[in-house]
Formats: structure tokens, C-alpha cells, sequence
């Protein structure tokens, strides 16, 4: 029997900004790090498809800082 595939779309992001619209949605903005290039696709993919996610988002560890946004 061969495993299936982990769906999960893994990373660490900060969140760059939020939101709230005009018509009282909420729009956040993260930034990833240039490592997470693969996810960045996975999540267009999700976009192109009108793929609805359920997000768990948890503290990361502390990371080193490569650019102004702590990522």
C-alpha cells in the first residue's frame, strides 16, 4: 500500500498586515521567506482552483533574521 501524500502546506511566515475591508472582510498579508518558494505555488494553485483552506496558525521559534520583515 503506498502512503498518500501530506496535503499540509507548511511554513513560517510573519504577518506583514490586516486588514478590514469595505465590506467587512478581513484580508491578511504574510511574509515568507525566499525559502518558501514551493508553498508559494502550492498556495496559487489553491487560488487558481478556489481551494477554501482552514489555516492553525502557532508560534514559530525564534529564526534569523535575513530581511526587514524578521524572516
Amino acid at each position: 500500500m503506498t502512503k498518500k501524500a501530506d496535503p499540509t502546506i507548511r511554513f513560517v511566515a510573519a504577518v506583514y498586515k490586516v486588514q478590514t475591508l469595505t465590506d467587512n472582510g478581513i484580508r491578511l498579508t504574510l511574509d515568507l521567506p525566499e525559502t518558501a518558494i514551493p508553498q508559494m505555488a502550492m498556495l496559487a494553485e489553491c487560488q487558481r482552483n478556489s481551494v477554501v483552506l482552514r489555516i492553525e496558525a502557532t508560534e514559530a521559534a525564534p529564526v534569523k533574521v535575513v530581511n526587514s520583515h524578521g524572516l
